[in-house]
């Protein structure tokens, strides 16, 4: 009789025992379900469940005091992030007024008959403010970026095109640097559904950064596989190092050797978050000094 009470207990331990767990599985899954809508929803709302554990109670209560810790830090981090960007808005605005009447004296100077060295003064000043202006002109596309102003006009446009175009304008700046790109673009057209000033702009910035920081090897090529397009930037580089390489699309980057260059450091991050916006990829490699910048567009499923 002694045997069959001790069995008796120990099936009804067994069953309370797997009840309980099988609650607290729910109520875990429950909690997980909560925790994933309030993840993809900008809302207030605390995560609530109707139990009598008092192990769950003050789990969810932790919970929710960790929610509350995120949301705060959220909204002082958009906060900032907000005042920076209207911060660099308003200083590209105030001094672009004052460099363009500068750029306009400096364009009547150029005219006048200036001696030898007063031309090449006024030359060094009129390069000068354009490198300024080119630098404050990205600040102020940053944060239109950012801020998510910028509206894309979706269309069919022809990748290579694009890239001959932007290439077309650079001539005379590869030939300043004494180097002849080796470029690879098919006659056959590459049709992406996207914005033409977007994927220029973005072009025009890896161009651009490849000759402000490249020693030559200069190599663009354009290719396609089945399903997507592949546009591959590269040349030789000493000031790029494999740690710049995780950080090269950040904002206001710049590797340590090319700090003297002057430059915002925008380019790239610019030509991330566009490409972002695209439905493309952006990414940097780096291998014996031959630093790689590719982009890759998924074709469009109605193009295969």
């Amino acid at each position: 009789m002694i045997l069959i009470t001790y069995s008796f207990i120990a099936t009804i331990a067994s069953i309370y025992f797997l009840s309980a767990l099988l609650l607290n599985q729910r109520q875990i899954k429950e909690v997980r379900k909560k925790l994933i809508y309030l993840e993809q929803r900008d809302t207030q709302k605390e995560i609530t469940l109707g139990t009598s554990n008092k192990e769950m109670i003050a789990f969810i209560e932790s919970l929710n005091t960790l929610l509350g810790k995120y949301r705060n830090t959220g909204h002082k981090i958009e906060s900032k992030n907000n005042a920076f960007r209207e911060t660099i808005t308003s200083l590209s605005h105030d001094l672009r007024t004052p460099l363009t009447t500068a750029n306009g004296y400096i364009q009547l100077l150029s005219e006048e008959d200036l001696s030898g060295e007063q031309l090449e003064h006024v030359l060094i000043i009129e390069e000068r403010i354009t490198a300024v202006k080119k630098l404050l002109d990205q600040l102020f596309e940053f944060a239109r970026v950012e801020a998510d102003e910028l509206e894309l006009n979706n269309e069919p446009i022809d990748l290579n095109n694009v890239l001959r175009d932007t290439l077309a304008t650079y001539y005379i700046d590869f030939e300043k640097k004494g180097f002849v790109p080796t470029i690879s673009i098919p006659n056959e057209p590459f049709i992406i559904f996207g914005d033409k000033e977007a994927i220029k702009r973005v072009f025009s910035n890896v161009v651009y950064n490849a000759l402000l920081y490249g020693e030559g090897n200069y190599v663009i090529h354009s290719t396609q596989g089945n399903r997507r397009y592949t546009i591959s930037f590269s040349n030789h580089s000493s000031t790029v190092l494999e740690e710049d390489i995780t950080h090269i699309f950040d904002r206001f980057y710049t590797t340590d050797k090319s700090r003297s260059k002057k430059t915002t450091g925008l380019g790239l991050a610019i030509a991330k978050r566009l490409i972002e916006k695209t439905g493309g990829d952006i990414t940097a490699s780096l291998e014996n000094k031959n630093f790689s910048i590719t982009i890759v567009f998924e074709k469009d499923p109605s193009i295969w």
